[in-house]
């Protein structure tokens, strides 16, 4: 006969060893993630701690707030009335809320904005354009890295250089494209605070567009943000994602996001076709080859909305349908101009579930950072609005 106090030391027993396994479950589960984390090393990483800078446009205090005037200044566009911070905000992540930016004639400020002549184009973030190009052990070069949806510029002082020359974003029609840049450079030599602005960056008064675009580039590749929660995790600190969010990154890698949004920039600055519909407003033309758009960046998404090349999807959870969709198999979601045999096979090979769609976006949102440079000057030398209309 076993008597009542066999009975619950058994019980006991039987308890213990519950929580033993329950707690031995749960170990191997964290481990299993902790092992797909480094698994994911060769595709996705951290962003480096540090920005390389060209040779021939090493990094001076002097240069980087002379490229923040300028980067205000209207100065620089045929009416002075448009700044590259007209479609590149700080308050808005350095993009403008828009589906297409509008520069010349435009007055207000990002979905405020009204009245410009519309572009082409959604406005790409400047924030991390310092890493454009790098690949995922961290290399890049930055006299080489590309630049705008079609890659069309390779540094960022060549992207400087091409919204002066827009008679949609900056030039307008007052100016001839082969006149802009010389008028500019009369206009800042005719201000007394620009000319020794210049002397302080580059040790004389002379002003050109090399150094016009010196500076700018001096100031953008300043605009970083590196210590997401994700850079943290990656660079050890294991409590900087929640388990949820590591499941998202699993499933991100799983699916098939990282074949084209892989480094530690989130993409691989290959032109893709995706099949993105058409914006209509104004029609869009495609561009280069064959509606071809670089990969865009993932990071602080939170701040850049609307999405695409041509801002035609206001939130992430617009975003992530459009790639359900195709991985469905979906046609009727594509462009009616691209048939199935133009996606790219990475498109083709997506295996995206809709229960993995929550874990993903909360994965991307481990990809904010908001301690980007804000800084907005009180004036700029040559008096006008800051920032423009």
């Amino acid at each position: 006969m076993i008597s009542h106090n066999s009975n619950f030391m058994h019980l006991q027993w039987l308890w213990g060893c519950s929580i033993i396994l329950i707690l031995l479950i749960i170990s191997c589960q964290d481990a299993e993630l902790i092992l797909d984390v480094q698994d994911v090393q060769e595709s996705i990483s951290a962003l480096p701690q540090e920005v390389i800078s060209p040779v021939d446009n090493p990094y001076a205090e002097e240069k980087e707030n002379l490229g923040r005037l300028l980067y205000w200044d209207p100065i620089l566009s045929g009416k002075k009335d448009v700044a590259c911070v007209s479609c590149h905000h700080p308050n808005l992540g350095y993009t403008d809320g828009l589906d297409f930016s509008q520069g010349v004639g435009g007055i207000g400020l990002g979905q405020n904005r009204s009245g410009g002549v519309k572009t082409r184009r959604n406005a790409p973030t400047i924030i991390n354009t310092a890493f454009n190009g790098i690949d995922n052990n961290g290399n890049y070069n930055p006299e080489i890295s590309p630049m705008f949806w079609d890659n069309r510029a390779q540094s960022l002082e060549g992207q400087a250089l091409l919204p002066m020359l827009s008679k949609e974003e900056m030039r307008g029609t007052a100016i001839a494209e082969a006149l802009i840049i010389d008028t500019i450079i009369q206009r800042l030599n005719a201000i007394p605070g620009y000319m020794a602005k210049f002397e302080q960056a580059f040790g004389s008064t002379e002003i050109n567009q090399s150094r016009i675009l010196a500076a700018i580039a001096t100031f953008e590749r300043g605009i970083i943000a590196n210590n997401s929660r994700f850079d943290q995790y990656m660079r050890g600190n294991s409590n900087a994602l929640t388990n949820f969010e590591i499941e998202g990154m699993n499933a991100f890698i799983q699916v098939g996001c990282a074949d084209c949004h892989s480094g530690p920039m989130f993409s691989d600055y290959e032109l893709h076709t995706i099949g993105v519909k058409d914006n209509v407003t104004p029609p869009d033309q495609g561009a280069t080859n064959n509606f071809d758009f670089r990969t865009p960046t993932l990071r602080n998404l939170n701040l850049t909305a609307p999405y695409m090349h041509n801002g035609l999807h206001r939130t992430l959870e617009e975003v992530m349908e459009f790639y359900e969709d195709i991985a469905e198999g979906n046609n009727a979601e594509l462009n009616i101009n691209i048939i199935e045999s133009q996606l790219d096979e990475e498109m083709q090979d997506l295996e995206l579930e809709d229960d993995q769609i929550d874990e993903i976006l909360a994965f991307l949102n481990t990809l904010n950072d908001d301690s980007f440079d804000t800084t907005i000057p009180d004036s700029v030398p040559s008096g006008l609005s800051v920032g423009g209309n």
